[in-house]
């Protein structure tokens, strides 16, 4: 057995270890020198250590109309970021690095904040379509290669499914993109993903953080309520628009698992929304990404105010306390909610923090 593979199976018992409470491990990794085997994303090692061997898949995948949902595998992404998109809506763009999702979707059309999340991780970008404005910010020379949509000739692994649903039917293999890749000789090689730092220890201060909500639009709110058992943040997802009689919640289901969409952390982000086109029938908006700003973080059930900055273009986003240490994430996944810089954010009685998003 190579040395490699005797290190990640050092670690992954090591980390059991830990978990089962058999002792007192500790457990950190990051920002750089993370050994082979542990997924820079998570923290956490993976199942399949080629899988590290490769670029990350970024999908697009849709919250609306509500009859899409639940949506497929976005419980197996390491990252997921929601943000808006126009018309009161929101969507989703997942990272698939650590783990492989047999269905992906629905997959929908590209926006333009979307750049920064590729060129970030570096990533094959998974879209439907975008409008021509949008193409022309994608269709850079250096990002061309790694634009991955529907073709007649990539079917599988991007494929369209009967599920009565329209245009919204379809989903993307991840595990059959990499194949399809191999086969055609693309250049599919282990990206630098450094950046982000790990520790199951809590962090020291931050206050009570078991229950928030963020409210994007009368159209678009969720919840997240952590889950003492799991050690996770459990998703709830509202059902009908704020006519201002309550706000009404469900899960939000993975249909590829059955199972409730969860988090290891949750970490709202601070960013400007701008309108970059408009015109009597099309409205478009982007959320440039400067170099710093601010946001709050959720993890094993407190709430953290940070700072996050983003040194580069082709850099992870690096998240930071306001005294300037980095901020520790607890190994495991990652969704990312971009808010308004306006945006306000309140504490109910209730024990709950509410976000509300400022749309300009």
């Amino acid at each position: 057995m190579n040395k490699p593979k005797i290190r990640f199976l050092i670690t992954a018992v090591l980390l059991v270890f830990f978990l089962t409470g058999a002792g007192m491990v500790t457990y950190s990794y990051g920002p750089t020198g993370f050994p082979p085997g542990i997924n820079p994303l998570t923290g956490l090692p993976v199942a399949n250590i080629n899988l590290l061997e490769r670029r990350p898949f970024a999908v697009k995948v849709t919250n609306f109309p509500r009859n899409v949902r639940p949506q497929w595998g976005l419980s197996l992404a390491d990252h997921v970021y929601e943000y808006y998109i126009g018309d009161n809506m929101t969507r989703f763009i997942g990272i698939f690095y650590g783990n492989d999702a047999d269905r992906v979707g629905p997959v929908r059309s590209a926006r333009l904040f979307d750049e920064h999340v590729m060129r970030m991780y570096k990533a094959y970008f998974v879209f439907g379509y975008a409008d021509v404005r949008v193409r022309d910010e994608l269709f850079d020379d250096d990002l061309i290669p790694y634009l991955v949509f529907e073709t007649p000739t990539n079917c599988p692994p991007i494929c369209r499914y009967d599920n009565g649903l329209s245009y919204n039917n379809l989903f993307l293999d991840t595990a059959g993109l990499t194949k399809f890749y191999a086969e055609r000789g693309r250049q599919n090689s282990r990206q630098p993903l450094d950046g982000l730092v790990f520790d199951f220890s809590i962090p020291a201060g931050g206050q009570a953080g078991e229950k928030f909500g963020i409210y994007f639009t009368f159209l678009s709110y969720n919840r997240w309520e952590y889950d003492l058992k799991s050690g996770r943040y459990l998703r709830y997802q509202e059902t009908e628009s704020d006519r201002g009689s309550g706000l009404q919640y469900a899960p939000l289901i993975d249909a590829l698992s059955s199972q409730q969409i969860s988090a290891s952390n949750v970490v709202i982000l601070r960013v400007p929304h701008e309108i970059y086109y408009q015109s009597s029938s099309t409205l478009i908006w982007d959320m440039p990404l400067g170099k710093r700003g601010t946001g709050y973080a959720f993890r094993d059930g407190k709430i953290y105010p940070l700072i996050w900055s983003h040194a580069s273009s082709d850099q992870l986003l690096t998240l930071s306390t306001p005294a300037g240490e980095p901020y520790p994430l607890k190994p495991g996944n990652v969704w990312y909610e971009i808010i308004d810089i306006g945006s306000q954010f309140s504490f109910h009685s209730d024990g709950s923090w509410y976000f509300t998003s400022s749309i300009p």
